[in-house]
């Protein structure tokens, strides 16, 4: 290639690039044109520019961004009333109501655990536990397993049930911090007629016969015992769990 063609490649090419700068200008421009007349303060529109710029960079549908923008709009010609800006409703922060809008608001520090969640994961939790230490000693002294009342399955099954919907209960029974319907004296002998009941069903589950609560061997316990683990760290990370098995939390601070 001579090099009067090298200098026309290379200005056509400059062309080109200009043309899709003026473009993209162009564009944006558009873009910003659609907020400055609908009744926002300069401030407000451009705000809401760089919001739903941030906003169509998400997976939601174009049916979802259309309803954000809308309600968001409204919300802030609301406050243009009362001398409020989009900053003061939202913060500078673009971005970030972008993705509190896309995944929901956090969960105060001091906000209580949502009660099914907590007790499924509590359950899993209680579940692999058992399942772990019976299949372990199992493995270790095949013995065990062959005593007069071994630990079956159903056994271990229904703890973990009773657990489960126990555990995230009980904590806030006794939370000082919160209003009770009943007093004191008569929560305590509740929650040890709870505990002589669930401790005389898991006695009772060793008389049942072996098709209704079955004895596993060692590997199928242990193999059960970490499927459940798995599927309790998997429920605390999903729903962000902050009480319970090995996780720790501040004392709730609502009623």
């Amino acid at each position: 290639m001579s090099e009067n063609e090298k200098r026309n490649a290379g200005a056509q090419q400059r062309q080109r690039n200009n043309e899709i700068h003026q473009d993209r200008n162009s564009v944006i421009k558009k873009e910003h044109a659609a907020f400055d007349n609908i009744g926002l303060t300069k401030r407000n529109a451009d705000y809401m520019f760089r919001f739903n710029q941030a906003l169509q960079a998400t997976k939601l549908t174009p049916e979802k961004k259309a309803e954000i923008v809308q309600s968001t709009v409204t919300e802030i010609k609301a406050a243009q009333k009362t001398g409020k800006t989009a900053r003061n409703l939202y913060g500078n922060d673009v971005d970030a109501h972008v993705k509190e809008i896309v995944e929901g608001p956090k969960r105060p520090a001091d906000a209580d655990d949502p009660y099914w969640p907590s007790a499924l994961y509590n359950g899993l939790t209680f579940f692999t536990i058992f399942s772990l230490m019976f299949g372990i000693m199992y493995l270790i002294s095949p013995q065990t397993q062959k005593g007069s009342q071994p630990v079956g399955l159903t056994a271990i099954l229904l703890s973990a049930v009773i657990a489960g919907l126990a555990l995230p209960a009980i904590p806030r029974m006794f939370d000082s911090k919160r209003e009770h319907k009943y007093s004191l004296w008569v929560r305590i002998p509740l929650v040890l007629l709870f505990m002589v009941v669930w401790l005389l069903l898991f006695y009772l589950m060793a008389y049942l016969p072996f098709y209704l609560n079955p004895v596993l061997t060692a590997w199928p316990q242990i193999i059960l015992g970490l499927l459940s683990g798995l599927g309790s760290w998997y429920v605390k990370r999903q729903f962000d769990l902050r009480q319970g098995f090995f996780t720790t939390g501040n004392n709730r601070s609502r009623k």
